[in-house]
């Protein structure tokens, strides 16, 4: 399990590692904060346009928490007034690379010790 993330963007090279409890439910808080508490109702929505949305929300909480040197080197004061043309390769490594990367982790880590052995009911 790699918990620390090598990914780049443009010329330079970022390293992240996995976010703690902390940062995890910071992320999930600023994806609510973002999308006004609907998030999960923009989720559930069948329409493109919100899940293009959501990349966003979601590319702009992990960078906000786990990575914050982008927004500096970028020099980033608030991601939500950069226009959309400024932000896409972020958004693109995010869902390329970084998101794909914490999702596998995640799952390692949530996964129960005995998660092969149950009941004869729940095989």
């Amino acid at each position: 399990m790699e918990r620390v993330k090598k990914f780049q963007i443009g010329e330079k090279t970022f390293t992240v590692e996995f976010p703690n409890i902390g940062k995890m439910i910071d992320m999930e808080s600023l994806k609510q904060a973002l999308t006004n508490g609907r998030y999960g109702v923009m989720a559930s929505s069948a329409v493109v346009s919100m899940y293009q949305a959501l990349d966003l929300v979601d590319a702009i909480a992990f960078y906000t928490i786990c990575v914050p040197a982008v927004a500096k080197y970028y020099a980033i004061d608030d991601y939500t007034s950069v226009a959309i043309d400024k932000v896409t390769e972020l958004v693109t490594v995010y869902k390329k690379e970084l998101k794909p990367w914490y999702d596998g982790i995640l799952r390692e880590l949530m996964k129960m010790p005995n998660d092969n052995e149950g009941t004869e009911e729940e095989k």
